[in-house]
């Protein structure tokens, strides 16, 4: 019996080791450079103004949406690095919240880990209120 594993005991060769680590770290810089093209393709350079914006007694929807949701969703929803929206447009308010601060779709699914938990990152670094994830929903609403 002569074959390639047998020498290694059965285990992977160092240069297939290597090929596979190699493949983890493309995999994470092409995500975060992903994440950050979006980020930049949303305009969201000026935090202050979308945090000013955000703190007003009604909340702009489209502000918060582009400095928040824009680079992985796309300008109008139809999706990028993230899903497009248009399945949630079917949601209540409160699978909405859900799944924006939580990461749970209504049926239960967790969603993707790109997906940043809102509840714990905050929206421009602030806890997220009821009225701008209304305001949030509601843009996205016209988008479709």
């Amino acid at each position: 019996m002569s074959g390639m594993n047998e020498t290694h005991g059965g285990w992977f060769t160092p240069g297939q080791i290597a090929g596979f680590v190699s493949l983890l770290v493309l995999g994470a810089a092409l995500g975060v450079g992903s994440y950050q093209a979006g980020h930049r393709l949303a305009g969201t350079g000026g935090g202050a103004v979308v945090t000013a914006a955000s703190s007003a007694a009604t909340p702009d929807g489209s502000v918060l949406y582009a400095g928040n949701c824009a680079g992985c969703h796309g300008a109008k929803a139809e999706g990028g690095v993230g899903p497009a929206l248009k399945v949630a447009l079917a949601w209540s308010a409160a699978d909405f919240r859900h799944a924006v601060l939580d990461g749970k779709t209504p049926d239960g699914r967790t969603l993707g880990v790109v997906m940043p938990r809102f509840a714990t990152t905050g929206l421009d670094g602030a806890p997220p209120t009821d009225a701008q994830m209304d305001a949030i929903q509601a843009y996205v609403k016209t988008l479709q």
